[in-house]
């Protein structure tokens, strides 16, 4: 069509309308790109070295350019002098890959946007938990990335409501649990601490490997390997972990668990 220029039309009341063309982008059409979900307190992100080396990881995976990429030290930089100091931020860090193309990207260039609101911590308890039966978390070569395609995630959540749950456990394709709804899960039995290993293609958490790191300065035991749900149920607490900090299960089914705070783990979330 000879003299035709792309447009972006949004739906608008009963007819559509010419829409800002920036929003037409493969992070909104193709889930092309990772995110990170940081918290910034006290003038600083927490887990800044983290975030970035996920970030970076994640951007080697889905084959991302990285030399026009901000840092995480940038992005701290940028809201400690336009934002308030004093109101911890929940902020949001999309990296996804430039141009619009088909599924074919027409280049490795990345873009980036921030989305900065309050933050509010995790919840110190979830009274009420299951293993979805119908959600499952599929393997891949970036299933272990925060990437845009959150899609498993959404369609978990929406059932967990659907049931009046507080957490959804999800399972691999093969039954091994994996991780919770929007976060990383933990338990405890005679002492020792156990976690599904990413093989189970859990998201690689910026608070588990944190968890995991001061457990291990502790001189606590924990375990990373294939679990199924009989296991989860032989546990005596059970948490789940992300950057908003920690929430203890209090009853899975009908098996009740401890919800006693674990103060060296709590101490990571305290500023």
């Amino acid at each position: 069509m000879t003299g035709f220029e792309t447009v972006f039309l949004q739906k608008a009341g009963a007819t559509f309308l010419a829409a800002d063309v920036a929003f037409a982008n493969r992070a909104a059409f193709f889930g092309d790109g990772i995110f990170e979900t940081m918290v910034f307190a006290q003038k600083r992100i927490r887990f800044a070295d983290a975030h970035q080396k996920r970030a970076k990881e994640g951007m080697d995976v889905l084959k991302l350019r990285q030399n026009s990429v901000s840092s995480v030290q940038q992005i701290e930089e940028y809201v400690r002098k336009n934002f308030p100091a004093d109101v911890p931020l929940r902020i949001r860090w999309n990296i996804y890959r430039e141009g619009i193309g088909k599924y074919t990207p027409t280049t490795s260039s990345p873009q980036e946007t921030l989305f900065v609101q309050p933050f509010s911590p995790a919840p110190a308890i979830k009274n009420k938990a299951y293993v979805s039966e119908s959600v499952h978390v599929c393997p891949s070569p970036w299933s272990h990335c925060k990437t845009l395609n959150g899609l498993t995630y959404v369609m978990a959540n929406m059932e967990r409501q659907e049931k009046g749950m507080d957490e959804v456990i999800l399972t691999d394709d093969k039954g091994f649990i994996s991780e919770a709804g929007s976060a990383n899960i933990f338990w405890v039995k005679n002492g020792k601490y156990y976690t599904p290993s990413l093989k189970h293609n859990a998201i690689a958490g910026v608070s588990r490997a944190m968890i995991c790191e001061i457990l291990q300065k502790k001189g606590k035991l924990i375990q990373e390997g294939s679990y199924t749900f009989d296991d989860l149920l032989g546990a005596e607490q059970v948490f789940t972990s992300n950057v908003s900090g920690l929430s203890y299960i209090q009853r899975i089914d009908e098996k009740m668990l401890s919800t006693d705070p674990i103060p060296f783990l709590e101490a990571l979330f305290t500023w």
